[in-house]
């Protein structure tokens, strides 16, 4: 997993999306509580956490993944940038959380949360839960069941498929509840899209929004 996502990092530093917010994270703004703590799970390219820490927003963000070379990129992009209030940290979403409780006032993952199997999944949004506030929000976008490449490699489980050199979990909107039974719903659908996507007409990935109850 480590490796695959070292590859592709080289490969997305170099994308147009890699230097504006993602369409996911202008779509949930509004949910976000003013003064917000956010922990990033998958930060990427750091477009999202950056966005939100800038000046006009002045959200406080630790923005983690696991590949190291992400996480490089996104801190000279912080530094050209100039923007402070965001820490980029190396983090494996397969591993308990070495937050402490109730710390973080949102978690928010764009595309980060469905490369585990149930179990790891469900040990993950247990993590989230965790570390979120009382009346925190959970914000995430994840692979769609709709995708055409579901059902395409070898079946581990359920929804969970290894494919390409990676292993992928795609959700439904009914999934993702199952997953975050522990959060009151604000927005759970199967109508998110990349820029990507938007260019060819696509708008099947679940989005959800949530709050811990």
């Amino acid at each position: 997993m480590v490796d695959h996502w070292e590859s592709l990092s080289s490969q997305y530093e170099r994308e147009d999306w890699s230097t504006k917010p993602s369409i996911f994270a202008t779509e949930i703004h509004e949910y976000i509580p003013t003064g917000a703590r956010i922990l990033e799970l998958g930060c990427g390219q750091g477009q999202d956490g950056l966005w939100f820490a800038d000046e006009q927003n002045r959200f406080h963000v630790l923005a983690t993944d696991i590949s190291s070379s992400a996480l490089e990129n996104a801190q000279k992009r912080k530094a050209e940038l100039e923007v402070d209030a965001i820490e980029f940290e190396r983090l494996d979403l397969a591993e308990l959380f070495r937050y402490p409780d109730e710390i973080f006032d949102m978690v928010y993952s764009h595309l980060g949360l469905h490369y585990f199997d149930k179990t790891v999944t469900e040990r993950l949004f247990a993590e989230i839960y965790r570390v979120l506030k009382p009346r925190g929000v959970l914000a995430f976008l994840a692979n769609s069941v709709n995708d055409p490449e579901y059902g395409t490699g070898i079946k581990i489980e359920d929804d969970y498929f290894e494919t390409a050199g990676t292993k992928k979990r795609y959700f439904s909107a009914s999934t993702a509840l199952d997953f975050t039974k522990n959060f009151d719903v604000i927005l759970c659908d199967e109508d998110g899209e990349t820029y990507k996507d938007r260019k060819i007409g696509v708008h099947n990935l679940v989005r959800f929004v949530g709050r811990k109850k």
